[in-house]
Order: structure tokens, then sequence, then C-alpha cells
């Protein structure tokens, strides 16, 4: 499966440990190959739908928790008004373009 959630690699700007970013990273490659559906991008904006479960709200909540403290340079935010569940990520296209993400 191609990796589609908001993390290919480290960005320089996190403050994760080395051993803790990779952790993160393991943990939004396990949660992507489970419940990614489909990515939305705009110079300004990163949505990323998901099913929506017990499960992956629960794991998104938590993962999200981290990126707020070590990547707040965007604004993450979780939208649980629609049938699925969607990560939406702002900021400035070099930001967004910090996060490494995958198509």
């Amino acid at each position: 499966m191609t990796h589609i959630g908001p993390l290919n690699s480290l960005p320089i700007a996190c403050t994760l440990t080395p051993a803790a970013g990779k952790a993160q990273l393991e943990k939004w490659q396990a949660f992507d190959e489970h419940y990614a559906l489909e990515t939305e991008r705009t110079d300004s904006r990163l949505t990323i739908h998901y099913a929506k479960v017990d499960d992956s709200t629960r794991r998104l909540r938590e993962l999200v928790a981290t990126e707020s403290t070590c990547c707040a340079f965007v604004d993450w935010s979780i939208d649980e008004s629609h049938a699925d569940l969607r990560l939406v990520v702002t900021g400035t296209p070099e930001q967004l373009s910090a996060l490494n993400v995958g198509s």
C-alpha cells in the first residue's frame, strides 16, 4: 500500500527524538494501512480521509495529540462531522511540504 498519511519521514522541524520520531512514524504507517481512504490537498490545507470507527477515532486523536506538540508549525485538527473521519492539517505551502506527505 502506498503511504498516504501525514508523515513519510521526519521533517527537520520535528521536536521528537530520533527514536520517538521513528516510533511515531511507525504508528502513522500502521494507522494509514488500516484506515486511510483518500487524500485531498491545496496549497495551504491537507485533508486525509479515514474509515470512521471507534478504534480509528481513538488512534487518530492520540496521533494528532503528539503531532500538535512535536510539529506545531502547522495546525492539526480532526473533523468528525462526516461519515468518514478527517484529519485536516493547515499551514503555508512550505510548512506542509516540511511534513513530507506521501500521495
